[in-house]
């Protein structure tokens, strides 16, 4: 036998037709040894490594064998030691990797290979062979290489898990337990009832390009249920999947179904059909529809279709637990196999993990166990920081605290004084642009006007309902009123129309109307001398109801229901077992019926009431302030601006309910106050929640100018029907204070 190696990807890309042609004839024959799969494998992956694949041909030159390898530097335990392994392993997307060699020709060819790599052993290189079949003819050859005492071998078997399938679906169903079983066919059943589900297969090029994403996606959202990353963080592994699909697809070898709800896609599974078994890889779904068993009636349809096309494997590959022999697998296995000459490096290289583990258990055995408990519980908790969870707070990292460390030496060290002339004069612009920002500045030559918004002034601490602490607004009042031309809102609009002079002013506004306005945040008020504006919602004060909004966030907060089904667009589970989750609940379930028509979100709040079984709102009744406190403030220089009646998003109303509410609420307030209201904050402010017709209506309801809470600064160019409003919402005064300066400064 001769050896040639192949070094180079052209040369690598020359083989393709041989490549193939000799793995159908080998007893390794598998949809990882490829030419499609290594040459896209080696595409993604390669980098520091080096190619070197063992092309064995015969004395008539026909080609015998293929050893699929790269040389890679590892370094472990102090030290670096080259290592001979097949291309794919590694990255934990390849299985049955081996030789590839013509059936009866398996001694000669390894005698062949071995021969060639004696020189490579001997300098102390580890040939490092993973995830071989125990089938493999190879394996037996293998033990041959070692039976010189001056080489080490290490074996070590991995699990994998595959079902062999019948030749029909009820055939298949009756070699599952009964439970699962009727689990199956319950599930798939209600799933193919439904016409707003669709069950799909990738068949183009643009198919694949649309669901990669998709499944990129849902794995990891999947994943980070359980504060895990899942794999396609990696680039290399999304360059993988593009390039092997893209193959695979030409060949009619890739598998990669879906399952949609109403065009949304719910679930995903990639795999491929080769030599009629059918490899599952990865998968993903969306966590929110977990309990109508989005995954489980997707494998189920795949593997009712792999029937049909006459697959009789169906491969889980790596690993093996229950979620798998559910469906009928059964254990076979695989050979990770190290050859060596025995070196003190070697041989630390080659058993330093299992010293290790060893060690472990020993010191485990010595040690207290409240201290390994600790130990596992830091451990933990530094994983689950590791994912960032809605349900759970984010951790502080250096850098925020380092940013905290710098505002409290800018607050307490008067910095503000000696900014103030500097912020108002001049401006501050930083773009991105490469790896250096682009800064500008330049001097202020019209007047600005930024408007800061709160809601509810109180120290209750419900998180349900936040609000803003009075010793905290009490302190950040104190700083805006010594530090800032703070004026009444018609003053910053009437300034801004008549860009008399460069002025830099601030505006205080409150949004809904509640009754900690007038018993915390209007005292405060009054004693520094600051002016604001209260934008009332004016069904829930002539009423004493709770508005919509906080019906639900009391209701999830209090009900006894674990957890709340909902349809909207696809279907959902909310958990409702523990605070978080509750109120990670609510602001999903608010962000739900944001997208809404107002008539059907009206609708969809009654269903959840309903199904949350709470009838008690006596704790969020007589919140909003009376008329009686609204004219003692408005006597005492608080203006008061419109904010509809019902506090609905009204980019969701019919023209007709738009009007009724904008222009009800503005009657009412004239009516107790007998003083024009010219000015509107639409609730809740974003861009999805007002529109253009929006500020048509309002410019007929009589108002002259609307509020917005898109962060930013108004100039005499600002759009008066999208005045921008916001605030930089800290936790201390200090922060407060160092980030309104600077984003003054910057013209933000």
């Amino acid at each position: 036998m001769r050896v040639v190696e192949i070094r180079s990807r052209r040369e690598l890309d020359s083989m393709r037709e041989r490549w193939n042609a000799l793995l159908h004839t080998s007893g390794s024959d598998s949809i990882f040894l490829t030419w499609e799969w290594i040459a896209a494998w080696w595409s993604a992956y390669a980098g520091p490594s080096a190619l070197r694949v063992l092309a064995a041909y015969d004395g008539d030159g026909t080609l015998r064998g293929l050893a699929p390898l790269q040389e890679q530097k590892h370094r472990r335990y102090g030290q670096t030691v080259s290592t001979l392994s097949f291309v794919g392993d590694g990255s934990n997307d390849s299985d049955y990797l081996d030789f590839i060699v013509s059936s009866g020709y398996e001694a000669a060819v390894l005698d062949a290979y071995r021969a060639h790599l004696a020189s490579d052993l001997e300098r102390g290189t580890v040939l490092t062979l993973n995830e071989v079949p125990e089938t493999s003819p190879t394996i037996e050859i293998l033990k041959m290489w070692t039976d010189s005492g001056d080489f080490l071998r290490k074996d070590a078997e991995v699990s994998c898990g595959t079902v062999q399938l019948p030749g029909g679906w009820e055939d298949y169903l009756k070699i599952l337990k009964p439970r699962f079983r009727t689990k199956i066919r319950s599930v798939l059943r209600n799933l193919e009832s439904r016409p707003e589900v669709r069950f799909r297969f990738c068949e183009t090029h643009h198919q694949v390009q649309r669901m990669l994403p998709v499944l990129y996606d849902l794995h990891t959202r999947r994943w980070a249920q359980d504060s895990m990353p899942g794999v396609f963080g990696w680039n290399q592994k999304r360059e993988f999947y593009s390039a092997l699909s893209t193959l695979l697809l030409e060949k009619d070898w890739l598998r990669l179904s879906w399952v949609e709800w109403n065009g949304r896609v719910l679930a995903c599974q990639y795999g491929f059909a080769y030599q009629n078994t059918y490899f599952h890889l990865q998968e993903g779904f969306e966590p929110a529809s977990e309990h109508v068993n989005i995954g489980l009636g997707l494998r189920a349809w795949s593997i009712r279709r792999f029937l049909e096309e006459g697959i009789r494997e169906y491969d889980f590959l790596g690993g093996f637990g229950r979620h798998k022999a559910d469906w009928g697998a059964r254990v076979k296995k695989s050979k990770q196999i190290q050859i060596a000459k025995a070196t003190y490096k070697n041989i630390v290289f080659c058993h330093g993990s299992e010293w290790e583990s060893a060690t472990r258990e020993s010191i485990k055995k010595i040690v207290p166990k409240p201290i390994l408990q600790a130990r596992q519980a830091r451990l933990e908790r530094h994983r689950r920081s590791a994912v960032p969870s809605l349900a759970m707070p984010a951790h502080h990292s250096i850098a925020d605290r380092f940013r905290q460390g710098l505002a409290e030496c800018y607050f307490r060290l008067q910095v503000p004084k000696l900014a103030r002339k500097v912020r108002d004069q001049y401006w501050l612009s930083v773009l991105p642009n490469g790896t250096l920002p682009k800064i500008e500045w330049g001097r202020r030559n019209e007047p600005c006007g930024r408007i800061l918004y709160y809601h509810r002034v109180n120290d209750d601490g419900d998180p349900f309902f936040p609000a803003i602490s009075t010793d905290l607004f009490e302190r950040e009042i104190r700083f805006i009123s010594r530090h800032y031309e703070v004026v009444s809102l018609p003053t910053l609009v009437r300034a801004l129309d008549e860009a008399a002079e460069t002025k830099n002013m601030v505006a205080i506004t409150f949004d809904d109307g509640y009754r900690d306005n007038f018993q915390n945040a209007f005292p405060i008020l009054k004693r520094y001398r600051v002016p604001a504006t209260i934008f009332l919602a004016t069904g829930g004060m002539d009423s004493g109801e709770p508005l919509w909004f906080e019906l639900l966030a009391l209701t999830i907060k209090k009900t006894p229901a674990e957890f709340l089904d909902l349809e909207i667009d696809i279907p959902r589970r909310f958990w409702l077992r523990t605070q978080e989750e509750r109120l990670v609940a609510n602001g999903n379930i608010f962000a739900l019926l944001r997208t809404l028509p107002d008539s059907e979100r009206r609708d969809r709040l009654t269903e959840i009431l309903h199904q949350l079984e709470l009838h008690d709102f006596s704790d969020r009744k007589e919140k909003m302030l009376t008329w009686d406190q609204v004219r003692t403030m408005h006597a005492n220089g608080i203006d008061f601006g419109g904010h509809t009646v019902t506090h609905p998003f009204i980019s969701k109303l019919t023209p007709e309910q738009g009007l009724w509410e904008v222009s009800e609420c503005k009657r009412r307030i004239e009516e107790e106050l007998q003083s024009a209201v010219r000015h509107f904050a639409y609730p809740n402010g974003r861009e999805e929640d007002f529109s253009d017709w929006n500020q048509e209506m309002l410019g007929m309801a009589g108002y002259e100018a609307a509020l917005t809470t898109l962060w930013g600064m108004n100039y005499r160019s600002t759009n008066r029907m999208q005045l921008r409003r916001g605030g930089p919402w800290e936790e201390n005064a200090a922060m407060f204070a160092y980030k309104l300066d600077w984003y003054q400064l910057v013209n933000g």
